[in-house]
């Protein structure tokens, strides 16, 4: 839905990222870092930069447990491999359509071809920012609004104080909550007196 240029131009949107110790043994030390990153995309860029680019990492997200590509060389992975989806449990792509020669499966990697083809920032900018103090005081922040909004549990999405949340973790469930949450964004545009996205009548 948010690949909508029009339905993302119409809203507000906020990510605040959960680092709990649940979803550092799930996913990692590089989650902190992954977490930085993005966050310094978010703080600095307009968000018709910012939300492509984090959309982009998601796609790529099992390159991000790698530091080198010979790492993720010896796991057996590649970008094409990770925006595939294969790897995932739901096993649903990334958008982004990827060579291996375009994209180096590793963190530093993903954010410099992520940011490289949808920001007007660079890789050294943000790891500037993601290995700094400031870095760090945006993930605190971050951290501490994710877990008074529930109990450090993820909540999927608020719009306007109304939480759609997904009580399984299946494909077609997960379909029909990016339709619900679809429904309820242009509704409150509409409610509210806004122009209702031509996007949201597909």
């Amino acid at each position: 839905m948010l690949s909508k240029s029009d339905i993302l131009a119409a809203i507000d949107l906020k990510v605040d990222y959960c680092m709990s110790p649940t979803s550092l043994d799930e996913h990692g030390r590089n989650l902190i870092y992954v977490n930085h990153y993005e966050l310094c995309a978010i703080h600095t860029l307009d968000q018709s930069e910012w939300w492509p680019m984090v959309h982009c990492m998601y796609g790529l997200q099992n390159c991000l447990n790698y530091n080198t590509s010979v790492q993720s060389a010896e796991a057996g992975q590649t970008c094409a491999g990770a925006e595939s989806g294969e790897d995932d449990d739901l096993t649903i792509s990334g958008t982004d359509v990827i060579g291996d020669s375009e994209c180096d499966c590793s963190l530093k990697g993903v954010v410099d071809y992520c940011s490289a083809k949808h920001t007007s920032t660079d890789l050294a900018t943000l790891t500037s920012c993601a290995y700094s103090s400031e870095g760090h005081e945006l993930a605190v922040k971050s951290k501490t609004l994710a877990e008074a909004a529930n109990s450090g549990s993820p909540l999927w999405i608020s719009v306007n104080n109304v939480t759609i949340s997904d009580s399984a973790n299946e494909k077609k469930e997960l379909q029909t909550w990016a339709t619900s949450v679809k429904s309820t964004i242009c509704n409150h545009i509409e409610l509210g007196g806004g122009d209702v996205p031509s996007s949201c009548y597909e």
